[in-house]
């Protein structure tokens, strides 16, 4: 990320050093760069396509594609010119640099990071207030995904004053003017979004527990009638919110798994603790791999997106496999 000062600089001399004295794992790390390139593009498309063509529209699937975009976006504006530029020594423009690169690839990562913590924060309203966030509408939904934009747009403001531009070296960079800049990006890409992400699953968590003890959540209530459970649809309905808490649990452990390491890396260096090398160049180069774990976490938690419906039986069927019927709503349908 680019939260260090002088990082391109950094970053370009040590691949220099790595370049000689080992070619091998610097080619290696240039074709995986293509590849996270590759499937962050790929991926967060396909999410984007498949929740758009479901005819079945929930606030989950909004805030998903919501998502998928910002991702997309660091794929285009961050990992697309790292990739070319750093990685396969495209050499830099004055123009790609200072209208491309220096702003617009910061905002998409602010912007998938409060991406997620809206997500928290809407399954914490929908399991706290169910009632009240069923009858909230499109200006709810839209305000919630806008600010994740606009929150995204402004924190990007002084990479876009900060970067710099080299004729001579060749290299485009973001500059931070002091130490002050580091931590407030520090706090606002890592403490603070983790710290209000915790606090939604702590209270969905003595929610979820606190109703489990009044009932809500268990028990059945045979009916003498038909036989059937007249409580199915309640509790499948709190099964799949309770597998979206989940979802999201591995989406912001993916986050912390990716962000984490390079963060540290960078204020140890910063402070001459550590010396820039190969080590830091993989916790660079893997950090936007995140963009590219959000749209896999999605997939494999709903692979019945893939399976087509028979309307007669109401069964999934999917590569000659019969699924459970649509009584247990998937992930994206909460």
């Amino acid at each position: 990320m680019a939260f260090i000062s002088n990082l391109t600089i950094e970053i370009n001399s040590t691949r220099n050093e790595t370049a000689t004295n080992d070619t091998l794992q610097s080619q290696g790390l240039k074709w995986i760069s293509l590849i996270i390139l590759l499937g962050t593009l790929f991926f967060n498309l396909l999410v984007v396509v498949l929740l758009i063509s479901r005819n079945h529209k929930s606030r989950m699937r909004f805030f998903v594609i919501n998502l998928a975009i910002a991702d997309f976006c660091v794929g285009v504006f961050f990992v697309l010119p790292e990739t070319l530029f750093n990685w396969f020594h495209v050499p830099w423009n004055l123009y790609v640099c200072y209208i491309y690169y220096v702003y617009f690839s910061m905002v998409p990562f602010y912007v998938s990071t409060y991406a997620i913590v809206v997500l928290s924060i809407d399954r914490a309203y929908v399991i706290v207030r169910p009632l009240a966030a069923a009858s909230k509408g499109k200006r709810y939904r839209y305000g919630l995904a806008l600010s994740s934009w606009v929150i995204g747009c402004i924190l990007a403001i002084p990479y876009g004053v900060f970067g710099t531009y080299s004729e001579e070296d060749v290299y485009c960079m973001h500059d931070s003017p002091s130490v002050v800049f580091l931590y407030v990006d520090l706090t606002t890409i890592i403490i603070l979004p983790i710290v209000i992400i915790t606090v939604c699953y702590i209270v969905i968590i003595f929610t979820i527990r606190g109703r489990e003890r009044n009932g809500f959540l268990r028990g059945k209530n045979n009916d003498a009638d038909n036989g059937c459970d007249t409580n199915v649809r309640n509790r499948g309905i709190s099964k799949a919110k309770i597998r979206t808490i989940k979802l999201l649990c591995v989406v912001v452990f993916a986050y912390i798994i990716c962000w984490a390491p390079i963060t540290i890396a960078a204020v140890i260096t910063h402070h001459g603790i550590a010396e820039y090398g190969l080590w830091f160049l993989i916790l660079y180069l893997l950090a936007p791999v995140n963009s590219l774990a959000n749209p896999l976490v999605f997939l494999i938690f709903n692979q019945k997106m893939f399976c087509s419906k028979t309307n007669k039986t109401k069964k999934k069927v999917c590569s000659g496999t019969t699924f459970k019927t649509e009584t247990e709503t998937i992930s994206l349908g909460s």
